[in-house]
């Protein structure tokens, strides 16, 4: 995604590099745009979904049930919602459960940015089509995935990005890549951090079955995105939400 692009070093750097680096970046730089120029022809761009469908209040109510009910799932900071509007909810990612968790939590709808691997099992495609995922290509620049982004956000919508790109060993918080907060500023919305804590007990990456572990999902202030400091906001607020990792390692509010 642009993550990768957004991270790139930039500076002195440059400067240093050795002799032949430049033709190759270049090549590479080139191979990039040609893969975005397929992309782009290769048809329109998916229907932009951000409404409940009966698919989407389908897998919400078995979320809820199974999260409510099997990992006695705690919503904190749920006032930190805008009530209408676009927004980025970027969090930390523990577990697979994260994305029953968070949408679990939400009374309005939320798009998820998701691998385009996972499309390749008839009935998650059908899942995800239905419930108004974002697919992107890892490790790359998917301009198209951004654009998708930008469009739900300006539609009013809210989307749920993981900018650690992959789950968590061991429960500690990963490096952020840019991607959300690149989607946050490009349709000029706030960006809320939020801290899933628990996860990484209930569903670690060795288990093949979750554990009947609690879970909470902490939603914190809003953030500018337009703020020049507001990635390192964005991470601050994400650590305090989770302390490391476990759900008892930061007391619980209301």
């Amino acid at each position: 995604m642009a993550d990768e692009a957004a991270d790139a070093p930039v500076g002195k750097a440059r400067g240093n590099a050795p002799a032949g680096a430049a033709p190759e970046r270049r090549a590479e730089r080139e191979q990039d745009r040609s893969r975005d120029r397929e992309r782009d022809a290769s048809g329109p761009d998916e229907p932009v979904l951000v409404d409940k469908t009966w698919v989407y209040h389908t897998c919400w109510t078995g979320a809820w049930l199974y999260t409510k009910l099997y990992h006695r799932l705690r919503v904190e900071g749920y006032e930190n919602i805008p009530k209408e509007g676009g927004a980025v909810l970027a969090s930390n990612h523990q577990s697979h459960l994260d994305i029953l968790t968070i949408a679990s939590s939400n009374r309005r709808h939320v798009a998820f940015v998701a691998r385009d691997t996972l499309a390749h099992w008839k009935w998650l495609a059908f899942t995800m089509r239905g419930c108004g995922a974002i697919l992107i290509q890892r490790n790359s620049s998917d301009r198209k995935a951004l654009r998708a982004m930008a469009q739900h956000l300006e539609r009013g919508d809210l989307v749920v990005i993981f900018p650690e790109g992959t789950r968590t060993q061991d429960g500690a918080l990963g490096e952020f890549k840019g991607g959300a907060l690149l989607a946050a500023r490009m349709a000029k919305v706030p960006i809320v951090p939020v801290g899933t804590r628990g996860a990484i007990e209930a569903w670690p990456r060795s288990r093949p079955i979750p554990f009947p572990k609690q879970i909470a999902v902490r939603f914190g202030a809003p953030i500018d995105s337009a703020a020049p400091d507001a990635q390192a906001r964005l991470v601050v607020a994400v650590q305090s939400m989770i302390g490391d990792g476990r759900y008892g390692s930061v007391p619980p509010t209301r």
